[in-house]
């Protein structure tokens, strides 16, 4: 929340602005795009060998925008790896030039240490001929839809609140804007005679705080509700200057 205009006889406070809302879903779509375009969510790799030492292998990577081929003689390769990294894995090819990456990095060890496993066992066996795996890692797609699912959640649920304190008019308009949804209420100033901040714990004892507007007859304006109480203490002491004001 944020107050966007201040003045002896108006008073605006805005929940949301068009930052607030376009940096996220922008962050997401882009999070989502990246990981659906970029990311290679399919390797696989054929060797074959024609005599002891003599072959070649290749290694072809696959996302949405196409595939990418890459050769690597038989005679250089000398097994492979797995390297971890936090709670991922990959296979890494072993080469008499370097290291290749072969998989993407993955959540699933197990299937990495199995193709690891079978490369080494090709490497040092003359006799097998010919070597075919692939590997799918179907998660980075899944991560890719998850953040445009985040994105989309962000435009449908969206809910921007403006809370208008006109004293020529003597009222209190509260504008709740969503993407399927408005709504108007008024309310007379003069009904209105202080503000309090509430303090309040959730499940997780994180700690909230929400303006309430003071309304004759017990009843409360709850404002939205943040974790920021230097902003709400802002807001409350804003409100109950212009309320004093007015009388």
């Amino acid at each position: 929340m944020k107050i966007i205009k201040q003045t002896a006889n108006e008073l605006i406070i805005q929940t949301q602005s068009i930052f607030d809302f376009w940096l996220p879903s922008c962050l997401f779509i882009a999070l989502g795009l990246f990981g659906l375009a970029f990311d290679y969510h399919k390797a696989t790799l054929s060797c074959q060998r024609l005599q002891a030492k003599q072959g070649s292998c290749q290694i072809v990577r696959s996302n949405l925008l196409g595939s990418k081929t890459q050769e690597i003689e038989l005679a250089s390769l000398r097994g492979a790896k797995v390297q971890r990294c936090g709670y991922k894995t990959r296979v890494i090819l072993l080469t008499s030039v370097g290291n290749v990456p072969f998989t993407a990095n993955s959540p699933n060890w197990g299937s990495q240490d199995a193709v690891a496993s079978d490369i080494n066992f090709f490497v040092k066996n003359a006799k097998d001929r010919l070597l075919r795996l692939s590997q799918e890692d179907r998660w980075l797609g899944w991560t890719g839809g998850i953040f445009l699912l985040a994105a989309a959640a962000v435009i449908v649920l969206r809910n921007n609140e403006t809370y208008s304190f006109d004293g020529n008019l003597n009222t209190l308009t509260v504008k709740q804007q969503g993407l399927f949804a408005r709504k108007v209420i008024e309310y007379s100033l003069w009904e209105i005679y202080g503000v309090e901040v509430d303090r309040t714990k959730d499940r997780d004892h994180d700690i909230w705080y929400e303006v309430r507007l003071l309304v004759c007859g017990g009843s409360r304006i709850s404002l939205p509700r943040t974790i920021n109480p230097y902003q709400q203490a802002q807001i409350a002491k804003a409100i109950n200057n212009y309320l004093h004001e007015q009388k």
